[in-house]
């Protein structure tokens, strides 16, 4: 099973905060491969939705011997972050933490660990300490 999501709400604009993830995924010398605008799929289709965006994002030097290891992990690999946007110019940055999934594949613990310290530092780019919630709206705590 999964792990559950990790979700950031954030004070900021769904703008700044997406420019924000982009940002600190370059920083991190990571590379955006996609992004997917359920937003604007939505408006395409007469459908109407708060701005809702998936960032696909990653580094082959890390993916690839985690993937050469354990091919299964290629299911979740790129990593990915959604930014949506919240009533009130507000926004949250979700993610689905990786680690556990990868260890029970066969990738070492500190490998493995590492996607995860990547996606929270993208995450707290984007909001610093911000309320943190799961998919079901349990507080939880983020380490540092």
């Amino acid at each position: 099973m999964p792990s559950k999501p990790i979700e950031h709400r954030t004070t900021h604009s769904f703008e700044e905060t997406l420019e924000t993830v982009l940002n600190a995924i370059a920083k991190a010398g990571m590379t955006v491969f996609a992004e997917i605008d359920h937003a604007k799929a939505a408006l395409d289709n007469g459908l109407s939705m708060p701005q809702t965006r998936v960032v696909i994002y990653g580094n082959p030097k890390g993916g690839t011997p985690a993937m050469l290891g354990s091919p299964l992990t290629a299911l979740d690999l790129p990593l990915k972050m959604l930014v949506r946007e919240l009533p009130g110019n507000r926004s949250a940055i979700a993610f689905r933490p990786v680690a556990e999934d990868f260890e029970s594949l066969g990738v070492k613990a500190e490998a493995a660990a590492r996607f995860d310290e990547l996606q929270r530092s993208v995450g707290d780019a984007a909001c610093g300490s911000c309320p943190t919630r799961n998919q079901d709206k349990t507080a939880v705590s983020i380490e540092r």
